[in-house]
């Protein structure tokens, strides 16, 4: 694959829902991608307000951007952020950057 990494081989296809660019998906994408590093910071601070906040936009906005696995993810991060579980929000995170790192973006 080039210049992938070959931990990366297991890569993950998304399709862009009807009428939407790919190019939108993938912005959201890396906006995902770009708000983590604060999310991670606000939960080594116990901010869960703000670790709940980030997962109910994930859980608010991955379907429709065709990412229903985003919406279960943010829901998982909410609800943790509500029951203060440190442990389990750092795997949620950690497993959200390495789905997000994953997905290649396609036009049907």
């Amino acid at each position: 694959m080039g210049e992938h990494d070959p931990a990366e081989a297991a890569r993950i296809s998304v399709h862009a829902p009807k009428g939407l660019p790919p190019a939108m998906v993938t912005a959201y994408v890396s906006r995902c991608l770009a708000s983590l590093p604060a999310a991670k910071a606000a939960l080594e601070r116990l901010d869960y307000d703000h670790v709940r906040v980030f997962g109910h936009h994930l859980k608010g906005t991955g379907g429709a951007y065709g990412i229903p696995a985003l919406t279960e993810m943010g829901l998982l991060i909410e609800r943790g952020a509500q029951r203060g579980e440190t442990a389990k929000l750092r795997c949620h995170l950690s497993a959200l950057e390495a789905y997000l790192c994953r997905l290649d973006i396609c036009s049907d």
